[in-house]
């Protein structure tokens, strides 16, 4: 299958990644449930296919799907070479809170639950759902924070991640991304 790489990053990507939200067992979103046993599976399958990118977020499941993905890299000694590890800062889901800190606390909880020191995509997901806009891009933002991540390492490309274009444009010409998803927008099932 092929690579693209992400700008001159090393980090190379497959043309497909595996999408891990229905890892999360969200029935009330997909109609349906995923046990633990199944997941396993899926992440296998993922594992031993050419396919080398998994895409996570903290708030599939409130961090199930993150922690299913950490006990496949567990039970397989290690993140499989070649895999790609994209996931994404979440706010904080109680009081819809996007501040520096609450990015911070969602990349320690994602290193934690995967098991893993680095992330190789980290996206900001989702800052339209946010209790207010400025609180995300402010300077000390959570923005500066995703960037500030990258600087120290603990990401090596970082991205957004959000659905609502007429949001997304201002922030596409305001910072230097190396990555976007407009979710929804160009999946298998939109072909």
């Amino acid at each position: 299958m092929e690579k693209r790489e992400i700008k001159n990053s090393g980090v190379f990507v497959t043309s497909l990644s595996f999408g891990t939200s229905a890892l999360g067992n969200m029935p009330d979103t997909y109609g349906y449930s995923v046990s633990e046993e199944r997941a396993q599976m899926a992440l296998d399958a993922v594992f031993a296919s050419p396919v080398n990118m998994l895409d996570s977020s903290r708030n599939y499941g409130l961090g199930q799907s993150e922690a299913r993905i950490g006990k496949a890299i567990a039970r397989h000694g290690g993140l499989p070479r070649g895999m790609v590890i994209s996931t994404k800062l979440d706010r904080n889901m109680t009081n819809n809170s996007f501040t520096a800190s609450d990015a911070r606390r969602s990349i320690e909880e994602s290193l934690q639950a995967l098991g893993i020191e680095k992330i190789d995509i980290l996206h900001l997901h989702d800052p339209e759902h946010g209790r207010d806009l400025s609180e995300i891009t402010q300077k000390g933002g959570a923005l500066d924070e995703l960037f500030k991540m990258r600087d120290e390492g603990l990401a090596t490309c970082v991205g957004l991640a959000m659905g609502k274009v007429d949001i997304m444009l201002p922030l596409l010409r305001d910072w230097d991304f190396d990555v976007m998803i407009n979710h929804n927008r160009f999946t298998l099932l939109n072909r």
